[in-house]
């Protein structure tokens, strides 16, 4: 057996590295076998780290997780002195991971390659390179969106309200970025090859700032107050929305040990008023950043509804007709289009629970306010349809758009009321029209 920390190192390395140049599976799972009785999940990383740091082909380390899942499956232990972050399947080391394959992608594959196609460019292959590095790079929108519907409501959870309008704002214009970049290499014919390569060192700059702003700003400010049970909620969250060039990370939960010692955890009062000041460094000088919520938001304390559903068989007049709990849950399970309840002190509620939600929803946006689920470029159109429901000057607000350019979205906003025609809420409907819109002819029952 393999005992010292080095040999074992060396071996995992070994191992992995065999693997992903098309050694046999099993060939690899007697390798293990021979030298490991088991291995800690900080031992995997560590290796991982290192083939990274060797060059590892950014292409192929989305497989990591499901090679070394596989080869190490019953086998795998994980060490309580090993810190939380660095455990795989923890918020943070997904983050982390997905940074470095982005860094990777950027620094070993697009930028290389843009400049061998600008020195040869009749060459079509380093075309096709850049083109599929770009596609690749294009996939961030799922670690953007993670960061937006997880961890950006944990940060509102303790009044780190600054960071979150600030990176919403660059994350968008990143993706923008990408996609013209992406549409460049794509045209026919291609723009002045002085274009592309500005564009791309333009997404390979903004991409590494942002990372750097999520390693060394972010996740700081998130090491301050969050706890193991806030990690865990949006670790629960993560597989809903999807990830950027990884399989799905290994489960995670905080140990017995981890959640102890967070009880007593102290939170300085002090900490998110500094954490939002150097948010606001980030910002341009000439960028103005919205208001989180409006002062009769800030009224409202920010709890749960109480509910009292009954059990399965208990019947809910619902006016027209009468329903379980299990017949409202397959309903709104199965209506084609996405729903999300917003109540009258415009905090997110409820939203359906469908196999292939349009938007994103997460457990994490329940209790938020709604502004703060938005982009800055929306907040001002989002607080004016609150507003005039509130009031009583519209009931409804409609818009569609192309979603990518490959779906035509339908989202309505209502205005809610009760018999006596007091407030409620607003429902959101969203719905992917495009199958719709290709109806031609009848088809009749």
């Amino acid at each position: 057996m393999t005992t010292s920390s080095i040999e074992r190192q060396k071996a995992i390395v070994k191992i992995l590295t065999f693997l992903h140049e098309g050694g046999d599976f099993d060939q690899a799972k007697e390798m293990f076998d021979a030298q490991f009785g088991s291995v800690d999940v900080s031992e995997i990383t560590s290796a991982e780290r290192q083939l990274i740091a060797n060059g590892l082909n950014p292409m192929e380390i989305q497989n990591l997780c499901n090679v070394h899942a596989a080869v190490f499956k019953g086998s795998i232990t994980n060490n309580d002195e090993t810190p939380a972050f660095q455990k795989p399947g923890h918020p943070v080391n997904t983050i982390k991971l997905e940074n470095k394959i982005l860094t990777s992608l950027i620094n070993d594959e697009l930028l290389p390659v843009e400049k061998k196609w600008q020195q040869d460019g009749a060459n079509p292959a380093y075309l096709k390179r850049m083109q599929q590095a770009l596609a690749d790079l294009k996939t961030i929108d799922k670690h953007y969106a993670r960061k937006e519907n997880t961890i950006f409501p944990l940060m509102d959870k303790y009044g780190i309200s600054a960071p979150p309008k600030v990176m919403w704002g660059v994350d968008d214009n990143i993706r923008n970025w990408i996609n013209k970049a992406y549409q460049m290499v794509t045209a026919d014919p291609l723009p002045d090859k002085y274009e592309i390569e500005a564009a791309i060192e333009k997404v390979a700059k903004e991409v590494l700032e942002m990372i750097f702003k999520e390693e060394d700003i972010m996740l700081p400010m998130l090491d301050e107050v969050a706890t193991p049970t806030d990690w865990k909620t949006v670790r629960d969250d993560e597989d809903e929305i999807g990830y950027t060039l990884i399989s799905p990370p290994l489960p995670w939960k905080p140990t017995k040990a981890e959640l102890e010692e967070a009880k007593d955890k102290p939170v300085n009062s002090t900490i998110a008023a500094e954490l939002n000041r150097m948010a606001q460094n980030l910002a341009d000088q000439d960028e103005q950043v919205a208001a989180t919520t409006s002062s009769d938001l800030k009224q409202h304390i920010k709890q749960p509804l109480k509910t009292n559903a009954g059990n399965d068989g208990e019947l809910f007049d619902l006016g027209s007709g009468s329903l379980n709990l299990k017949q409202l849950i397959a309903i709104f399970k199965t209506l084609p289009v996405d729903l999300t309840f917003v109540d009258h002190t415009d905090h997110v509620r409820w939203f359906s629970d469908n196999a292939n939600r349009i938007f994103p929803r997460t457990n994490s946006v329940l209790g938020r306010a709604v502004v703060n689920c938005h982009p800055p470029k929306s907040v001002d159109k989002v607080q004016k349809i609150l507003a005039d429901f509130h009031d009583g000057t519209e009931d409804h607000a409609e818009f569609w758009i192309n979603l990518h350019g490959q779906r035509f979205i339908h989202i309505e906003y209502y205005a809610l009321h009760d018999q006596e025609n007091n407030y409620l809420g607003c429902l959101e409907v969203s719905q992917d029209l495009n199958h719709v819109r290709s109806l031609t002819g009848e088809r009749r029952l």
